[in-house]
């Protein structure tokens, strides 16, 4: 009885699938690889795309969320917009002391100029750094923290002395932790101090090649009164206020520049929708990608079963004539595809989950995986070794004895 049960279930097909799979090891292996590439480019993409959305989320949110506004000088795109901007003195540092006295919803001004290239050097070479001169203001409404510092504090910074607060890729050009901070670089050709090193998230972090200066200490050098900014960010103290303050903040910034619109105004809102379109953009090639790589093994593992099939005809017919069922050679048909399939989705997921491993701060985010992933992937291999497998199984199952054993 106990042989029937085993003769009728699962367990022998399964037995016997196990060893038409080994037999042909080569073959297995090559079509199952296919699937192990779909699984794995799934696994691999979605976890470093899950990552970026955790990174950007939490830069978001770091940097203020909504209620920090960028004001940015906008782009002419015709000749009559050339003529309508020359009206206006452009986005100034005088605008935020007359931005600050009219709009009170507003807890935190930030003017930035934007040093040009070339104007950070070391040792003669130009230095690989985007520079920027602010108000110490900025620490705290871009969410900056520093990670090292020698004599550094907001009085000196906003006095005008001769510092630089540097990311760590600054720093490690200068002779790494040890031997840069307290050195001198060259902003314009005047020396500056490294006093401070920003404290990094990871390698994309945007602080690690920056090289902030205060504003008070580069205008007094470069003899500007009333210099042209390069982006002014404003902090509304309540975020309810936000619609309101940002409509205000536009029609002030038209009255300052005699009726000209020459400034784009946006939040952070922007910058986080735009990079989710592009994660959004990224998480649809991955599907395309894993897509095309499943169906390519689902043929491919289809094409093997029904070749093999034709070339064990007399086998499964002799089978048939002795007495075996026909849902066991059914069966063990279908556990054939599915072992394969199986096997490439397997080896795919330990590929897939290497990545997570890997200490934070070696790859430029960090790779996150959700149990859902996994369970969509082992679903999506299974299905691949079942679709591929049940036309063969089924040409299997209705083989006709006698017929098959004369082929």
């Amino acid at each position: 009885m106990e042989d029937a049960r085993v003769a009728h279930g699962w367990l022998l097909p399964l037995h016997l699938a196990l060893d038409e799979v080994r037999s042909h090891a080569m073959r297995s292996t090559v079509t199952a690889a296919a699937v192990f590439m779909g699984v794995a480019t799934l696994l691999v993409l979605t976890s470093l795309s899950r990552g970026m959305q955790e990174q950007n989320q939490e830069m978001y949110l770091r940097m203020g969320g909504a209620q920090i506004l960028q004001v940015t000088a906008a782009k002419s795109l015709d000749a009559f917009q050339d003529a309508s901007f020359a009206r206006s003195r452009g986005l100034r540092l005088s605008d935020v002391d007359a931005l600050r006295d009219r709009l009170a919803a507003f807890d935190a001004w930030v003017p930035e100029i934007d040093l040009d290239r070339g104007a950070i050097t070391l040792r003669g070479k130009r230095m690989m750094a985007h520079g920027t001169a602010s108000t110490w203001e900025r620490f705290d409404v871009l969410g900056i923290e520093i990670d090292t510092a020698v004599d550094f504090s907001e009085s000196r910074w906003e006095s005008g002395e001769a510092l630089a607060v540097v990311g760590i890729n600054v720093l490690e050009r200068m002779g790494g932790r040890a031997g840069g901070l307290g050195k001198e670089i060259l902003i314009n050709g005047r020396s500056v101090r490294v006093a401070a090193v920003f404290k990094s998230s990871g390698k994309m972090d945007w602080r690690n090649r920056d090289v902030a200066i205060p504003i008070t200490w580069y205008n007094r050098i470069m003899g500007e009164s009333d210099p042209v900014l390069g982006t002014l960010r404003a902090r509304v103290a309540n975020i309810d206020e936000v619609q309101h303050a940002t409509t205000d903040l536009k029609n002030e910034l038209v009255a300052l520049h005699r009726g000209v619109a020459d400034v784009d105004v946006s939040d952070n809102s922007d910058l986080l929708e735009n990079s989710q379109k592009t994660i959004k953009t990224m998480a649809v090639l991955t599907w395309l990608i894993a897509a095309v790589s499943l169906l390519s093994g689902g043929i491919g593992i289809l094409n093997v079963q029904l070749s093999s099939l034709a070339a064990r005809i007399r086998e499964l017919g002799t089978s048939r004539a002795l007495g075996a069922p026909a849902r066991l050679v059914f069966r063990q048909v279908l556990l054939e595809s599915i072992l394969v399939a199986a096997g490439g989705g397997i080896a795919g997921t330990v590929v897939g989950l290497a990545p997570g491993m890997i200490p934070s701060g070696v790859l430029p985010w960090n790779l996150s995986l959700a149990w859902t992933d996994l369970a969509v992937a082992t679903a999506l291999a299974f299905g691949v070794g079942v679709a591929s497998g049940i036309v063969p199984a089924m040409r299997a199952k209705r083989l006709d004895p006698v017929e098959a054993m004369r082929a």
